[in-house]
């Protein structure tokens, strides 16, 4: 799966999702801010265990809708104190696949 997500990335990396940008903190005090690009199309992440939640988005049934979210986690050494900084990717693997996979709008329309 890690091997998709790399080649997705790098193939729509002009995919304006992937300019956001993501803030890497330690208790020490160092700072380091990565693009979702960046983040992704290196590879030096791992997957979380998949957890049932319920859905965030409104039913119309009295039922709550349980969903599967599987996080994507980074483990990095920090330079300055050399503490593990552990950061959580905000999106999903159940949604971020279909996010890279979408094509650009077509430009005569939204030019």
């Amino acid at each position: 799966m890690k091997e998709l997500i790399v080649s997705l990335s790098e193939k729509n990396r002009q995919n304006k999702f992937l300019k956001n940008k993501l803030e890497l903190r330690c208790k020490c005090g160092y700072n380091e801010t990565l693009t979702y690009y960046d983040f992704l199309s290196a590879g030096e992440y791992n997957f979380g265990q998949p957890v049932s939640i319920v859905s965030p988005f409104i039913s119309e049934s009295i039922y709550d809708e349980t969903i599967t979210a599987t996080p994507i986690l980074l483990t990095k050494k920090c330079p300055d104190c050399g503490e593990d900084i552990v950061s959580v990717f905000p999106v999903s693997l159940e949604n971020l696949v279909p996010i890279l996979n979408m094509k650009p709008p077509d430009p005569q329309m939204y030019g």
